[in-house]
């Protein structure tokens, strides 16, 4: 990878990774084509962004999570059983529709407020996902059980929430990985300057990819170590409630150097990964 590479992340389209006539991609053609999905979103931009000087939190944050989402699935899909298909309720296509949905509407809740955020966008969600899912499955019950999934989702992105689901896993990943300097330069260029907004503005791209070690390597490539910051503040402390932390390797890359994040943590305030959680439901394969 060419160390100067900068993602653009408004170029990014989740429909470019989806298998025509799938349910995920009916799904993705069903919220990015929702007027209301996406007044929902571009409000929940003007919340995060414009009121309160946080990152991006709208469509194209939603846009580069889904994306980042499905990119995880597919890798970690090769050892583990999604519980949609474990527990018996659908296929995989069905569990990547409910880490597609849940991924993509997961901020809406922040058009009420930051405070409880996931709680509202289940709220927001149900009847825009109900709808649409009763009409997806023939069976109400498969209908209902995978808006379940998606709830639950939505739900455990929260930094201290634990995922219960290895869809849920999926999703909290997604979103964790948008870090880039993208989301955070209007904050950033209106004057917020914080350990956050510089740590963000040092990060190039966040690349997942199939591991050595482990199944899952996400590469974080950084202008400086400041990134490192926002790899513990953020990527790493939802790896650590999404039930599929001992199966991920992080690597940092600073100017072409590629190392253990282990290495360089030194420079900033640890983040213990290795507190207890509950016992996961998820299956190998």
């Amino acid at each position: 990878m060419n160390v100067h590479t900068i993602l653009d992340r408004t170029s990014i389209s989740v429909k470019d990774i989806l298998k025509r006539n799938t349910s995920a991609l009916e799904m993705y053609q069903y919220l990015s084509g929702s007027p209301k999905v996406q007044s929902y979103l571009r409000s929940a931009n003007r919340m995060a962004v414009s009121r309160l000087g946080y990152t991006d939190h709208g469509p194209v944050h939603a846009e580069v999570a889904t994306w980042n989402a499905l990119q995880a699935f597919d890798i970690l899909d090769q050892k583990f059983k999604p519980n949609v298909v474990a527990e018996d309720v659908g296929d995989t296509d069905d569990a990547r529709m409910v880490v597609l949905a849940s991924t993509y509407l997961h901020d809406i809740g922040m058009v009420i407020h930051r405070q409880d955020h996931p709680n509202s966008a289940i709220e927001l969600a149900r009847p825009i996902l109900e709808e649409k899912i009763m009409d997806m499955y023939s069976d109400p019950m498969k209908a209902t059980d995978l808006l379940s999934f998606i709830l639950h989702g939505i739900y455990s992105h929260d930094d201290n929430t634990q995922c219960l689901t290895f869809e849920a896993g999926i999703t909290k990943i997604g979103d964790g990985c948008d870090m880039t300097k993208g989301r955070t330069k209007v904050p950033f260029h209106h004057g917020k300057v914080d350990i956050h907004s510089v740590s963000a503005m040092a990060i190039n791209d966040v690349i997942l990819e199939a591991g050595d070690d482990k199944p899952l390597r996400i590469v974080v490539a950084m202008d400086n170590p400041a990134g490192v910051f926002q790899v513990e503040a953020v990527l790493i402390k939802k790896l650590s409630t999404s039930g599929l932390k001992d199966h991920i390797d992080v690597h940092v890359l600073i100017n072409g150097e590629r190392l253990l994040l282990s290495k360089v943590r030194r420079l900033h305030v640890d983040v213990d990964l290795d507190e207890e959680e509950p016992s996961s439901t998820m299956s190998n394969k």
